[in-house]
């Protein structure tokens, strides 16, 4: 090799290289680690194909508990029995407005009151704080709150649900401890520049915050989307049913077609009237997760970081 030429080292990949820098011990902590991980993914899809797979299975194999994890024939009759339900569309319309509507104006009201615990300075801050955080550690109970919505005229009106639930402490809390993290320069630039705090929130603050307003306007649409009490307290007609509301009434109706047939316990008939009870309870459970985990996968890269973001400054 001449004194101009340079060896030349093939360079390594860079998951080669820290494979090779690793331990044993981390190795075998590696091993361990997948393992225990594949396990829980185990336990925590079984579940929901067990749900999956008996609302679509047929129904002599769903009496005989031969399903577990994946559907032994082919038996839609649950989910028939569900869509073909008049009222079923309207309260899909009614939850969609009230977790799509309650999310925005969720979302507004808690950015407000968080943005004075993060940025402001007046008299009487620690007094607002200590407010705020007693409705988390206290509550009026369900008779004052029904009372309270039928006095404002609320009552069977799907705005009760939505301005029920429009802040929750815990959120608020959360908010803050994210607008806390945006560096209060950034603040103070735009108060010299003339802006007011209205126009530094929504112009400002708010654009920064998108992991953590994600996160939760998810918690919010998930909440209105599974919300079964407040429906059942708050709405009376069935225009305004929401969709839990009206899924239990399909899973009762179910129900009872099961115990007017009672007396033929040894027929064929009141065999596949239990088996569509037991199929229209686990299609339930599909319709009313099946949103949810749709919604997840858009706003997931916003979610951990939404929630560790937040978790820093408390």
């Amino acid at each position: 090799m001449s004194a101009v030429e340079k060896p030349v080292y093939k360079k390594k990949h860079r998951y080669e290289q820290d494979f090779i820098k690793r331990s044993r011990g981390e190795k075998i902590f590696n091993v361990c680690n997948i393992a225990f991980m594949a396990l829980l993914l185990i336990f925590l899809l079984y579940p929901v194909l067990n749900v999956i797979s008996i609302s679509v299975s047929n129904e002599t194999q769903v009496m005989a508990a031969n399903v577990t994890f994946y559907p032994i024939g082919f038996n839609p009759q649950g989910y028939t029995t569900i869509f073909k339900d008049g009222d079923l569309w309207r309260s899909i319309a009614n939850t969609v407005f009230v977790a799509g509507v309650g999310c925005v104006l969720s979302l507004v009201a808690l950015s407000i009151a968080a943005y004075p615990l993060a940025f402001a300075q007046f008299y009487g801050k620690k007094f607002y704080s200590i407010v705020i955080m007693f409705t988390m550690w206290f509550q009026g109970g369900i008779v004052p709150m029904f009372l309270a919505i039928q006095k404002l005229g609320l009552y069977d009106s799907l705005w009760a649900l939505i301005l029920n639930g429009l802040i929750s402490a815990y959120n608020v809390v959360i908010i803050r401890s994210y607008f806390n993290s945006i560096p209060m320069s950034i603040i103070e630039s735009a108060r010299i520049d003339g802006a007011n705090d209205f126009r530094i929130l929504f112009q400002l603050v708010i654009p920064l915050s998108k992991p953590v307003l994600a996160t939760v306007a998810l918690w919010v649409i998930v909440g209105h989307w599974n919300d079964y009490m407040n429906p059942l307290i708050l709405i009376s007609s069935q225009a305004n049913r929401t969709l839990q509301l009206q899924l239990k009434s399909v899973v009762l109706a179910a129900e009872s077609s099961t115990s007017n047939l009672a007396t033929l316990a040894s027929s064929d008939l009141m065999k596949g009237t239990a088996a569509l009870t037991t199929q229209v309870k686990n299609a339930v459970l599909v319709v009313s997760m099946v949103p949810m985990i749709a919604i997840y996968p858009f706003i997931q890269r916003f979610f951990v970081s939404g929630v560790m973001l937040g978790s820093v400054k408390g």
